[in-house]
């Protein structure tokens, strides 16, 4: 009897084990809803909150429980960015298949987790991502919520589009390092590998698993698309790096000089 409750409470011990590992595997920083239908009608807007399932991952414990002193969220610029039909990559420009991408991001304001955030705005003013930091931040092993709105996708009519996605670079930063200092225990990087300072490595939680928008086609498509395709939109490097930082009265914070 001894011997059997023994064994049982170490297969459960491992198995608690394996599951807070899966968990921690799985547990990525996403948006609330990642999937929303296009706006042709309203052109209106989509509310929506970006998900920080976690902290830094304790070099001790292994655990993913330091705390979370900011953020940084960039979508996509559609200038320069990589794009792909069914996965195939194409010349072709976002505006060929979405019709007002321009300035897609607004942020909403909000102070529960950070105290001091901030638009990322492209160099003719479009809105394309923000950051946020300040106060005492996310604590570790808590959930943190973001509120944010993007502007209703309108994909474009005579195109074949049937879904657009777009993907979203992430960071979630717990210590304000330089780029040589990012390791498990300092950011959690949930980003594209496009070539930026910020792909991370594949030895670090999150490689190249960024989290993404997704735009479902309501509109009719045009008979001779068929079923119709699915584009990938994805941010340059050039992007990440000029729009990945955090910068506080004119001087950047993040990544650290």
């Amino acid at each position: 009897m001894k011997k059997n409750i023994a064994k049982n409470i170490v297969l459960s011990v491992i198995t608690g084990s394996v599951l807070a590992a899966s968990q921690m595997a799985s547990a990525h920083t996403r948006l609330q809803t990642p999937i929303i239908d296009e706006n042709a009608a309203r052109h209106g807007s989509n509310y929506n909150n970006q998900v920080i399932s976690h902290g830094c991952r304790n070099p001790d414990t292994g655990t993913a429980d330091i705390n979370t002193a900011g953020t940084v969220v960039v979508f996509p610029d559609g200038v320069d960015s990589a794009i792909t039909v069914d996965g195939v990559a194409t010349d072709k420009g976002l505006i060929d298949f979405v019709s007002n991408w321009g300035s897609p991001v607004q942020k909403i304001q909000n102070k529960d987790v950070f105290t001091i955030e901030h638009e990322i705005k492209d160099p003719l003013g479009n809105v394309l991502g923000f950051w946020a930091t300040g106060g005492t931040g996310l604590q570790g092993g808590l959930t943190g919520v973001i509120p944010f709105r993007t502007s209703g996708v309108v994909i474009e009519p005579t195109s074949c589009a049937k879904t657009v996605k777009f993907v979203v670079a992430i960071a979630d930063v717990c210590a304000f390092t330089n780029v040589s200092g990012f390791n498990d225990a300092t950011v959690m990087l949930w980003t594209p590998a496009v070539g930026s300072m910020f792909d991370g490595t594949e030895e670090l939680n999150g490689y190249n698993s960024p989290a993404s928008l997704t735009v479902n086609r309501t509109s009719e498509l045009p008979e001779a698309c068929g079923e119709g395709s699915d584009i990938v939109v994805t941010p340059s490097a050039e992007q990440l790096n000029r729009d990945m930082t955090i910068e506080i009265n004119g001087a950047q914070a993040w990544p650290t000089p």
